[in-house]
């Protein structure tokens, strides 16, 4: 529940949060931990401007650790576990109709009727699977080191339409835009990950590193469609489309250097920890890079304009730094109330949308994690149970194509907006670990 997971001594989840603490286990278990049930809300408010919202809610059920460690006669302890850090839906739609000044007062008098609609469907999932060995290297001190390779699935689908009608006394004409993106890839990447765990009666003391994420393999689809009809360009109007969908492209995804520092502090029947983790950043990069290719058609107005400027999948990092606080006290001899309050700091970088290229980027907010439950210990296994709410938003959502204002003569463009968004989620937790009978190898 997000408390002293860097210095914990009994939890195979070690070999995922800080392989140091598998130096102390002392018996071969299975660990289960699952978000049984949960509902999660997003609202991105005025995504095509004039309260047109982006809403999105919806049901999850997300396993979130699989862990089990193997006690053997080596001075190692052996460890794994399967994990899903990420798992993230969004599908989304706004729609917006009303009249604006759009066309210049001497091509079209008065005002005209715009109807703009724009939908978001995006699900972003990663799988880790990850293998660990710790030891003590000395009586209060254990390390600990582990191999974490990640599976990361990327589907994004993204709709833009807008129409409105030139009126005079002699024309009536369709003035519109629509435009589609379409991303899916994979991403195959592994990681080291160290740590120590420091031990002494009633404290402890947890660090870790974990190196950047080298690529093993991956690659993925980028398509784009855009088609203008009766658009201003000049002193004339034109019609035109941009369309090309490339398929088995390389793709790259980064994950950066970490550091991890925890401890924890016994205090008579209860236990307070804090862990701090600092995540690296990196400059925008290409995710998936486009070959060249026709784009913009007919070509006598676009001809440099090829796929490899407009179909890029780029994104970005900033450097980010996460804590937890976690609280445990005892109840009874065998039950214990836990509970937590952690955050999950966005490392959204904007220059990605800036430069025009493709992304997939949408969770741009800030979230804070609030945990509460209970542990129940027996002899040989322990059931969790909690309750998990979190909130978070940003006034700083960056969201392209909104009408929050309306330039005469390109009306149908929208623009880079700087908006509010809104997120919620609520879970029940439910944990069972399993320790099967100790062997003495000794």
């Amino acid at each position: 529940m997000g408390g002293a997971v860097l210095t914990d001594t009994i939890d195979n989840a070690g070999v995922y949060y800080n392989p140091g603490n598998l130096a102390y286990l002392d018996t071969t278990t299975l660990s289960i931990n699952a978000n049984l049930y949960g509902i999660e809300s997003i609202k991105v408010q005025n995504a095509l401007g004039q309260k047109a919202d982006f809403k999105g809610l919806q049901f999850n059920t997300i396993p979130l650790l699989i862990s089990g460690s193997i006690r053997n006669k080596s001075k190692w302890n052996i460890s794994y576990g399967l994990l899903t850090p990420v798992s993230f839906k969004f599908n989304g739609n706004a729609r917006i109709v009303g009249d604006f000044d759009l066309i210049d007062e001497r091509e079209s008098p008065g005002k005209e009727e715009l109807v703009a609609e724009s939908s978001i469907n995006t699900t972003v999932q990663e799988t880790s699977l990850t293998l660990g060995m710790g030891r003590k290297i000395k009586p209060n001190l254990g390390f600990g080191i582990s191999l974490i390779n990640t599976f990361r699935s990327v589907n994004y689908d993204y709709r833009f339409s807008a129409r409105t009608l030139l009126i005079n006394p002699t024309t009536e004409l369709l003035v519109g835009r629509n435009q589609n993106e379409f991303v899916n890839y994979y991403n195959i990447r592994t990681a080291l990950k160290m740590g120590l765990n420091y031990q002494k009666p009633g404290f402890g003391l947890g660090l870790t590193l974990t190196s950047p994420g080298i690529r093993l393999m991956g690659n993925g689809t980028v398509a784009g469609d855009l088609t203008l009809s009766n658009i201003q360009l000049g002193d004339k109007r034109i019609s035109a489309f941009a369309s090309d969908r490339q398929e088995k492209l390389k793709s790259t995804y980064k994950s950066p250097f970490e550091i991890g520092f925890g401890f924890h502090k016994q205090i008579n029947q209860s236990i307070v920890s804090l862990n701090i983790t600092h995540f690296g950043g990196f400059n925008p990069y290409l995710i998936i890079k486009a070959e060249p290719g026709v784009f913009v058609r007919p070509s006598t107005i676009g001809s440099d304009l090829g796929s490899e400027k407009f179909l890029n999948l780029e994104t970005g990092m900033n450097p980010v730094t996460n804590f937890s606080i976690g609280y445990q006290t005892k109840i009874k001899s065998n039950v214990s109330l836990m509970g937590s309050f952690r955050s999950d700091f966005s490392y959204f970088n904007s220059s990605s949308l800036e430069e025009g290229q493709l992304t997939t980027e949408f969770s741009q907010w800030d979230i804070y994690h609030l945990s509460i439950g209970t542990i129940i210990n027996q002899e040989r296994s322990s059931l969790t149970l909690g309750l998990v709410y979190s909130f978070g938003g940003t006034d700083k959502f960056v969201q392209d194509n909104s009408f929050n204002d309306v330039e005469v003569n390109n009306p149908l463009t929208g623009s880079l907006k700087i908006i509010q968004a809104n997120y919620f989620n609520i879970g029940i937790l439910v944990g069972y670990s399993f320790r099967f009978k100790k062997f003495n190898y000794n």
